[in-house]
């Protein structure tokens, strides 16, 4: 009986720390592959920092904030003639995840955002500069693995759209990166 109790005792404490193991504060980033509208930017950045909430040994519910640079676009339109869009988002994600086993999860994104655009246009020399910003729903879907208590990698797709320059953006991306919790 004693020998009973002593196991169950042990097997508790050793499940205790895999079940908050999913709980903390974590910083990633991330390399995404960006499009507005149907245009191809160049390949931007996203970094986020942020803390998750297991709430069930299945489900974990992550709150972050998140910097994205969407690249920029350049158009040459004759020679002498250019124009440039840059954009780059703030905002915060709520991530609900499924822990499908120990490891892998996929999960949804639904974030608030606010984007900035910044257009350049150069005209044989007489340069014109203005931005503006908009803040818009994000949404996205994430698939992650956790290779140990502190690193995840993750890759997954997300999308806002919003009006700054009074002109309909609809950004996308699709990217790859890893957290790192601790």
């Amino acid at each position: 009986m004693k020998k009973t109790i002593f196991a169950l005792t042990i097997a508790s404490l050793l499940s205790a720390p895999a079940l908050a193991s999913k709980d903390g504060f974590y910083i990633g980033a991330d390399l995404g592959s960006n499009r507005l509208d149907s245009e191809s930017f160049d390949t931007g950045i996203g970094l986020v920092a942020g803390y998750d909430f297991q709430i069930t040994q299945q489900i974990v519910i992550g709150v972050e904030g998140e910097y994205r640079s969407y690249g920029k676009d350049k158009v040459t339109i004759v020679d002498g003639w250019s124009a440039e869009l840059k954009a780059h988002s703030f905002g915060i994600n709520v991530k609900p995840k499924y822990y499908f086993n120990d490891n892998f999860y996929a999960g949804a994104q639904l974030g608030l955002h606010s984007v900035k655009e910044e257009f350049k246009e150069d005209f044989f020399g007489d340069v014109d500069k203005f931005s503006d910003s908009d803040t818009g729903l994000s949404y996205g879907l994430e698939a992650g693995y956790d290779f140990n208590q502190n690193v995840t990698v993750k890759a997954g797709y997300k999308a806002i759209s919003v009006k700054p320059l009074d002109v309909d953006s609809d950004y996308s991306t699709f990217y790859i990166g890893a957290n790192y919790k601790f």
